[in-house]
């Protein structure tokens, strides 16, 4: 049997500052019978982040740079294994291409995932850690202190660390999908509210390739 190729895996931390809504971050939601963790983190234009050499640069023209050279790479890739088969990209419900990111008025948006069940068993949750600042540390947070963040305020804000790689869902198309590893609270926010999650039909069942650390933030 052929084997499939793969696409590059990279792995991305957002500046300081990401708010997180539609969080289902320790109960995950369940659509058509899958669980998933999720959250949909918000980075606001003007924030910086520092490139590979180094120096700060605003963040969200960096990440979307990010995402279009994965993007492109990963379609290099298809287009070598099968030089004469035709890819299209997903396509949303009004037929336009797919991507896990989006610019929201000052904000860039990304659509972060986890399925609860991998290939292998039940997937590790997302890791959370929270930023003291009176020591300057990232300090781990135990259950009991995880469940407190089972509902969050929009208005929450931090780090988070993913995953963002490409697929190749046949006759749906291809694209990029980002997989949420661990969070770094700065100032949590309790939900006082009620809001339902953006569900959307791209698959998502890739396995956890590295593991979350505090010098990820």
């Amino acid at each position: 049997m052929e084997k499939a190729p793969k696409s590059e895996t990279i792995k991305i931390v957002t500046p300081i500052g990401t708010r997180f809504r539609y969080s289902w971050l320790v109960s995950p939601d369940e659509y058509k019978g899958v669980e998933k963790w999720k959250t949909e983190a918000l980075v606001p234009v003007g924030s910086q982040i520092k490139d590979e050499q180094g120096q700060m640069v605003e963040a969200t023209s960096y990440l979307v740079d990010k995402f279009e050279k994965l993007l492109e790479g990963w379609k290099q890739t298809l287009k070598a294994n099968y030089p004469n088969k035709s890819f299209t990209l997903t396509k949303n419900g009004k037929g336009e291409p797919s991507f896990p990111y989006a610019f929201e008025e000052d904000n860039l948006v990304i659509k972060l995932k986890k399925n609860v069940q991998g290939l292998k068993g039940k997937n590790q949750p997302i890791t959370f850690f929270k930023h003291d600042a009176a020591s300057g540390q990232n300090l781990l947070m135990n259950e009991d202190q995880r469940q407190e963040l089972d509902k969050i305020s929009p208005e929450t804000t931090g780090q988070i660390a993913f995953l963002a790689s490409g697929y190749d869902a046949g006759g749906n198309g291809v694209g990029i999908r980002c997989m949420p590893i661990s969070i770094c609270f700065r100032n949590i926010v309790p939900y006082s509210g009620g809001a339902s999650d953006f569900d959307t039909a791209e698959p998502s069942s890739y396995e956890e390739k590295t593991t979350a650390t505090a010098a990820d933030f």
